[in-house]
């Protein structure tokens, strides 16, 4: 099996140790070959970057909210 082959087995959900049965070798307890025929997963990472932008949204407006909250000056 090649690399785009393990690529796409990857981002299919493929585990390490279904990769290791396919290729023949130690893959799933080799971090060298991990990197070599598993790099990052583009996908993945495009995923993780929505829900940053999601997560930062959800932050904002609760910032916002908290901003809109105006405490009353208590006389002494």
């Amino acid at each position: 099996m090649r690399r785009t082959g393990a690529v796409e087995a990857n981002a299919g959900g493929a585990s390490v140790e279904i990769m290791a049965a396919k290729m023949g070798n130690s893959i799933d307890v080799n971090r060298k070959l991990q990197k070599t025929y598993m790099p990052v997963n583009a996908a993945a990472v495009r995923e993780a970057d929505l829900a940053r932008r999601i997560g930062r949204g959800k932050l904002a407006l609760e910032q916002n909210e908290f901003k809109k909250l105006k405490l009353s000056q208590r006389e002494s």
